[in-house]
């Protein structure tokens, strides 16, 4: 039972990160908030970037910046979020992930 919430945990946080990684790639080509796509990841990778904001305050974007692609991408708070979550997932890997024995 505990290998797979190890699975489940690590497999969600893969994939918020991958929504982060998709959010930077999209907004590269559009910043039209209007275009579905876009919209589908800022809706599930703005909760992420507000508590990363939360922990880390530097990483809130300035007010002059709204209308740029950095805001688009979500500032330092995307690349925060990867670094951290990059970082849970090997946690949570080493210490609760399966043992193999020999």
């Amino acid at each position: 039972m505990k290998d797979w919430l190890v699975l489940i945990a690590n497999y969600s946080l893969s994939m918020v990160m991958w929504l982060i990684l998709g959010r930077m790639a999209l907004s590269l080509f559009t910043r039209n908030r209007d275009n579905f796509m876009l919209n589908f990841f800022i809706r599930f990778t703005d909760p992420v970037y507000k508590i990363i904001c939360m922990i880390l305050p530097f990483a809130k974007l300035s007010d002059g910046n709204e209308k740029t692609y950095w805001a688009t991408i979500g500032g330092w708070a995307a690349f925060f979020s990867i670094f951290l979550i990059i970082i849970i997932r090997v946690i949570i890997i080493k210490l609760f992930g399966p043992t193999i024995t020999q």
